[in-house]
């Protein structure tokens, strides 16, 4: 049997197909769905209506390009199914590469140097830093860069904490770094629960006891409320003199809160006994008159494991308490 017969008995199963779906759709429409599924319906209807007369008749021409092309419309959308993630594929990594030709810093200097740190080269970071001069250093520009990439990127996070300690090692000040800055870069640190990142900061001059400007809330609640390291964020913090006992307002109906009572309202169970370990008030109420012990007493009742909190964490708290 020669191709095009192949070709011709595959473009017919496709129209019998065609055929068929057609004719049981209408005689036995598809009810219900809402308007727009009404009418991708309706659209996907006339398309295959059109597909099965174009089809047919290029199948009953009596031309072999005819049934050449009937069978190239019937293999396109398996093409496309297959060729599809693969363009998208090659799309994105040519967006990526335009981006990272893009420059970082204006000038020359400055952007080499971030784009050792983007890519985690401890090696050529600190012997770039050796051959810089300590103003381009100490202007906190870099130092910045270094801290957001250590905070927010997850490829080499452990190289990246080494460039951040290597730029204070080479006189890079964090007072440089937060200069212009309205919320200090730390707090953003915080707020992902980058341990050993923060407590890199703090070593060098960063304030545990730093409140938001706007939301005027205690670091400490950023720690609490983090996704990384939440409780070896709260304790870094607490080594460094933070006060276990801030408040804050979430809501004004509720009034200030500490940042203990903040932990067990996220079920952070582990976080609320290291804070009432390191001198947080365990017998704070809220302004309904709520207690952290008859919150543990409702939560005993259907106490459920989760990410941030297990069954260890719960029962250490209840120890706590007592």
């Amino acid at each position: 049997m020669n191709i095009i017969k192949i070709i011709t008995i595959l473009n017919w199963v496709v129209i019998a197909i065609l055929g068929f779906l057609v004719i049981a759709e209408t005689l036995t429409p598809t009810k219900g769905g809402d308007a727009a599924g009404k009418g991708i319906g309706q659209a996907i209807y006339y398309l295959a209506i059109i597909a099965f007369f174009v089809l047919l008749f290029l199948n009953l021409l009596p031309y072999n390009w005819a049934k050449y092309t009937a069978f190239a419309l019937v293999a396109l959308p398996i093409v496309y199914i297959k060729i599809a993630p693969s363009w998208r594929s090659l799309q994105r990594d040519i967006r990526n590469m335009r981006e990272e030709a893009k420059p970082i810093f204006p000038d020359k200097e400055r952007d080499q140097i971030a784009r050792a740190i983007r890519d985690g080269k401890v090696e050529a970071v600190k012997n770039l830093l050796q051959a810089t001069p300590s103003p381009l250093i100490e202007d906190g520009e870099l130092l910045g860069y270094a801290i957001g990439e250590a905070n927010h990127s997850s490829y080499k996070p452990e190289e990246k904490l080494e460039i951040v300690r290597l730029f204070f090692e080479a006189g890079a000040k964090l007072d440089s770094a937060n200069s212009g800055l309205e919320v200090p870069l730390h707090f953003a640190v915080a707020d992902v629960g980058k341990a050993a990142l923060l407590r890199l900061l703090l070593e060098h001059g960063a304030d545990a006891n730093a409140v938001h400007r706007y939301f005027k809330r205690h670091i400490l609640f950023e720690a609490v409320g983090s996704h990384g390291e939440p409780e070896a964020t709260v304790t870094t913090l607490l080594d460094f003199g933070a006060d276990p006992n801030a408040t804050a307002v979430y809501d004004e109906e509720q009034g200030p809160i500490t940042p203990l009572w903040r932990a067990a309202e996220l079920e952070r169970w582990g976080i609320c006994a290291t804070l009432i370990e390191r001198g947080a008030d365990p017998n704070v109420k809220t302004a309904t008159g709520k207690t952290l012990r008859s919150l543990v007493e409702e939560v005993s009742e259907n106490f459920s494991p989760h990410y941030f909190a297990t069954q260890e964490d719960f029962d250490r708290l209840k120890r706590v308490l007592k």
